[in-house]
């Protein structure tokens, strides 16, 4: 009786623990969902409005570019008239404006024309036929300026002299290949962004920057203090009433990209508002209505959040069926783990006791993560701990020096563990180099068994003293003694190799010559002459890659081998080759050169045949002026 009690006890804690993170991951998950389902809705509304800007700029462009194709038209037209043109020429300034009223009148009207000059060669204007009572002052405006140095007509968008946005189209007035002045006609936009704003449904805004009126007439100055106007920003224009977001939207900081004004919601956005100069006016602002996108959106929501909410009733009824009839199980299933937990946390103590009784560094490890370690491994790397290890690296394999010498990361396959790849190294191969917490270098002899079916227990044996004294003999075995290149007697014993490294791709074989090397030696002595040789080799292993070999042939003949893609790349890396060791300076010397043959291995062929090869086009070299690479 008092077991059935403890499981009934154990059941009622299961279900504390188990049935309202469930409920709360079911409403988290409808918050998010609901959310994201808002977001989606949003960022496409977003999306479909963010190209209201585009759109006015490319209408805006258009417009301008018709607008001024027929002002062009009327500028023809008056210029053809032999009268105006006569009156214009002679400064007859009160005739020509008697002759042109009606014109400009009639082009008021019928094509809201706003501006029309007639100006003197020199800049000054001679008549302002729409305020036509002010004259003799010079145009200095971009429009004028470029139409008199390009003698042809411009156009473009500018602020006048009252501060108005206005489409100036300038042409010269030729007469008998002579210019008698510049006629100007303007017209003011303001129509064309009400068309823009019809057209598209939207609120259109101009907002300029304070600071341009700063030159302006003081009537101009006392009709802006009527406009709405911000902290640095004029409204000149508006299609509609100006919102109480205005400034923060101008500045740059609303936080969002609509704004709720007048019960309705609007969709911001703006375009700089610049001059043909391209100077920043300020901004054209846009508001676009999606109120009625909104109502269906949150609609939209709100039938889908109620049947969210009856299929989540349901979820939690049967969940909460499915956890009781689990509960049982659960509380059987950690119990048994507690056990196994129990069992393991006691194996573990003793295998690390047995880890510690070893001298040599013991590890347990996947091939990817260490999991335990010994004292040993500890003290090699002046480390407290497990822990402390994990927190710098996750793996021994990453303290391996990356040395041809030695095993090292760079030689493992990928998709395989360092562990897998070297259980299936022999003996003599197992070797790894790693430094110490005082940056010696040690190296080690591994052991590897299988501890279970992913994991190794690993050994590290110390042999650094033997390899030290191996890599030295093999080094004075397989190395010039003079230059340190690689010797004849490397190349002899190691060619099959390096030909089977290159399968996937050409062995290129490259044999330089020292030009005029016998110079040096009759001028400077045989001394300057092996330093010679010394930093010749020098500089062509900079010139070369780690893994391409550099072979001391005889005396001044160096072989250098190298796998290519093609003979083009082989040709290209000896020229490269080259020019360095031309651009190098030598002590006494100066200068020397080398020329180069080049052929490529031929599968089948012994090497020698190849180095003949090579040999044959160094002659080439040598023959058409040295110091250049021949290809045979």
């Amino acid at each position: 009786m008092k077991n059935e009690q403890t499981l009934v006890n154990k059941k009622s804690t299961f279900q504390l623990h188990l049935y309202f993170p469930f409920i709360l991951a079911i409403i988290l998950m409808s918050v998010l969902t609901i959310y994201s389902m808002v977001y989606m809705q949003e960022n496409t509304l977003h999306k479909s409005k963010a190209s209201t800007t585009e759109q006015f700029k490319r209408f805006l462009d258009n417009k301008i570019d018709k607008e001024a194709a027929a002002i062009s038209e009327f500028i023809r037209f008056i210029q053809n008239r032999e009268d105006i043109a006569r009156l214009f020429e002679i400064g007859d300034k009160q005739s020509l404006y008697e002759a042109i009223e009606g014109i400009y009148k009639d082009l008021h009207q019928n094509i809201e024309l706003t501006h029309m000059y007639f100006i003197k060669p020199e800049g000054k204007v001679l008549l302002r036929v729409h305020d036509h009572k002010r004259d003799l002052d010079t145009v200095k405006r971009m429009t004028f300026l470029k139409a008199k140095e390009k003698q042809s007509l411009f156009y473009g968008i500018e602020f006048g002299v009252k501060k108005n946005y206005t489409l100036r189209v300038v042409t010269p007035w030729v007469i008998d290949g002579r210019v008698i002045g510049y006629l100007e006609l303007g017209k003011e936009i303001d129509k064309i962004i009400d068309e823009y704003a019809e057209l598209l449904n939207i609120q259109v805004y101009l907002a300029v920057k304070k600071g341009l009126y700063s030159n302006a007439p003081e009537f101009v100055k006392e009709n802006l203090k009527q406009n709405v106007q911000t902290r640095d920003h004029y409204i000149v224009y508006q299609t509609f009433d100006v919102p109480d977001q205005m400034e923060s939207i101008l500045n740059g900081t609303i936080v969002k990209e609509e704004i709720r004004f007048d019960e309705r919601d609007y969709s911001v956005s703006k375009e700089i508002l610049s001059d043909v100069s391209d100077n920043e006016l300020g901004y054209f602002i846009f508001l676009d209505d999606v109120t009625l996108e909104h109502d269906i959106i949150f609609g939209s929501v709100k039938v889908f959040t109620a049947i969210l909410i009856i299929a989540e009733i349901m979820l939690v009824v049967f969940g909460f069926k499915l956890i009781n009839r689990k509960e049982k199980d659960i509380y059987v299933l950690t119990s048994e783990l507690n056990t196994q937990k129990e069992e393991l946390g006691l194996f573990n103590v003793k295998l690390q006791k047995l880890f510690d009784f070893q001298k040599n560094i013991v590890i347990l490890t996947d091939g990817k993560r260490l999991m335990m370690a010994n004292q040993a491994m500890y003290d090699y790397f002046g480390l407290d701990d497990l822990e402390e290890f994990l927190s710098h690296y996750s793996c021994i394999c990453e303290r391996f020096i990356e040395n041809d010498n030695f095993f090292h990361l760079g030689k493992v396959p990928e998709g395989e563990s360092w562990a897998e790849t070297i259980q299936g190294l022999s003996a003599e191969k197992r070797i790894v180099a790693m430094l110490d917490d005082e940056l010696s270098t040690h190296v080690f002899s591994i052991a590897l068994n299988q501890f279970d079916e992913s994991d190794y227990v690993i050994s590290f044996t110390d042999i650094s003293s033997t390899m030290l004294e191996q890599v030295k003999l093999l080094r004075k075995v397989t190395h010039d003694k003079l230059t340190g290149a690689l010797n004849r007697e490397f190349l002899e014993n190691n060619i099959i190799e390096i030909i089977e490294e290159a399968k996937q791709k050409k062995l290129g074989v490259i044999l330089a010559d020292i030009d005029y090397f016998k110079r040096v030696n009759d001028t400077y002595g045989h001394n300057r002459g092996d330093e010679v040789l010394k930093q010749f080799v020098m500089t062509i292993k900079t010139a070369i890659r780690h893994e391409d070999y550099l072979v001391r042939w005889g005396g001044e003949e160096f072989i250098i081998l190298m796998r290519v893609d093609s003979v083009e790349s082989l040709k290209k890396a000896t020229e490269h080759i080259c020019l360095t060791i031309e651009n190098d300076d030598y002590e006494e010397v100066g200068s020397i050169t080398s020329s180069f043959g080049v052929t490529i291995y031929l599968e089948g062929e012994g090497i020698y045949e190849s180095i003949e090869r090579a040999d044959k086009a160094l002659y080439q070299a040598k023959e058409n002026g040295r110091n250049q690479v021949r290809i045979i």
